[in-house]
């Protein structure tokens, strides 16, 4: 495992500004390295930060240094997608004292069968008291609230889902049940990455024609309603419920209704430029 002393030159996480990263999450906990920290900080954070694409749909791009992410997602009030949250919650979790490895991952959720994504996603191993986690506070409104413990077959439920590691010999893979059957979510190895590996998978990602997230606006969130957890995704124009029991509350929205939704529920902080362009989009 790293630490963040050997880290902090190449990664850059002392640039990160702790204290306003905890107020934007809207964690008051104790930040001490543990389990019960890993797990209030990765729900406060799913919780309080959206996943989104507006600035590759809108053609702005997305960079992943830290000042860049840090300025987005926590001053500015914005969302963004794995390689930002997922860098972000590494360097605070390193500060905090954490021991983490950061990692490249292929999506396999909605894949036909054999088929091979490139390493598009970004996850975290975190290590605590000499047991590691999944720990992802970048999947979006599909992926688990809480870190998962590294052992195969143990099933973690949280919030009604449940979600479980698989091993495959060398690859893991992380799996959600659904409609009482297991599904691979993402599957990865301990290959050794580099802040470029990050860039490369970034410009993959919010470049390539067939990627999800350059073929239309896409934003997703996980709330906390009067019933429990809301878990929504708006993809293009529409917009609709992940439950345990499927699709729900499905609609299609008119260019307001559109704006409504990604600042009132996905919780996005929008300027007037960016409302004049998203509701340029049709």
């Amino acid at each position: 495992m790293t630490t963040a002393t050997d880290t902090a030159s190449e990664w850059g996480i002392e640039k990160i500004d702790v204290p306003a990263y905890l107020e934007r999450i809207g964690h008051t906990g104790p930040t001490e390295p543990t389990v019960a920290t890993l797990t209030a900080l990765q729900r406060a954070h799913i919780l309080g930060i959206p996943f989104e694409n507006l600035d590759i749909i809108l053609g702005r791009g997305v960079q992943l240094d830290l000042e860049t992410v840090q300025n987005k997602l926590v001053t500015l009030g914005r969302g963004g997608y794995c390689h930002e949250h997922n860098l972000l919650f590494a360097a605070v979790l390193e500060r905090l004292g954490f021991s983490l490895t950061r990692l490249l991952c292929r999506v396999r959720l909605g894949n036909a069968p054999g088929q091979v994504q490139s390493r598009s996603h970004s996850v975290l191993i975190v290590e605590v008291d000499g047991q590691r986690y999944l720990s992802d506070a970048g999947y979006g409104c599909l992926g688990p609230l809480e870190p998962v413990p590294l052992v195969d077959g143990a099933v973690s439920e949280q919030d009604g889902w449940k979600y479980r590691i698989h091993q495959e010999g060398p690859i893991t893979a992380l799996q959600m049940l659904n409609n009482d059957v297991w599904v691979d979510s993402v599957a990865f190895d301990t290959t050794l990455f580099h802040p470029v590996d990050f860039t490369m998978a970034n410009f993959g990602s919010s470049h390539y024609p067939r990627s999800p997230l350059v073929v239309a606006l896409f934003t997703q969130a996980v709330l906390e309603g009067p019933d429990g957890i809301v878990r929504k995704a708006l993809f293009g124009k529409t917009i609709q419920d992940f439950t345990t029991g499927g699709i729900a509350n499905q609609r299609v929205l008119s260019p307001a209704e559109l704006v409504a939704e990604l600042r009132d529920t996905m919780r996005i902080r929008l300027t007037d430029e960016d409302i004049k362009q998203i509701e340029e989009l049709g």
